[in-house]
């Protein structure tokens, strides 16, 4: 699902900055400051897949799933943002890529944690 988001939000970020007059050279930086959290996100499920629900289903939530979800949310946040009000794309991107390694050390925990056992109806978050 995160793959379909983030190519519907790359489609909806390119018609905004279309419409304000963003250059797409700056629009590509800044959605190459989003590929460094989808990828470990992916890296992480093909490592050791999530045995949880999907985010947008009801039950146990996935703390990798939960993370990337936030991240991508304030991505776009920033990103519309910054695209209305005329910010440099480019500085954005910087700022923004400086939370990467955080997250990305954040999901590499998560992979190579040892799994804890919950019960079966347990509603908790968690890896």
């Amino acid at each position: 699902m995160l793959i379909y988001i983030t190519i519907a939000l790359w489609l909806g970020m390119g018609v905004l900055g279309s419409y304000y007059d963003t250059p797409y050279p700056s629009l590509s930086v800044y959605f190459l400051a989003l590929t460094g959290f989808v990828a470990s996100y992916i890296w992480g499920e093909s490592v050791r897949p999530a045995q949880s629900s999907s985010i947008l289903k009801v039950g146990r939530n996935s703390s990798r799933e939960i993370l990337i979800y936030i991240c991508v949310l304030i991505w776009a946040a920033l990103g519309a943002f910054g695209i209305i009000r005329g910010a440099v794309l480019e500085e954005l991107a910087a700022y923004y890529s400086t939370l990467t390694p955080f997250v990305g050390a954040y999901i590499l925990g998560i992979t190579y944690a040892p799994v804890k056992e919950q019960p079966a109806n347990s509603n908790e978050v968690g890896a």
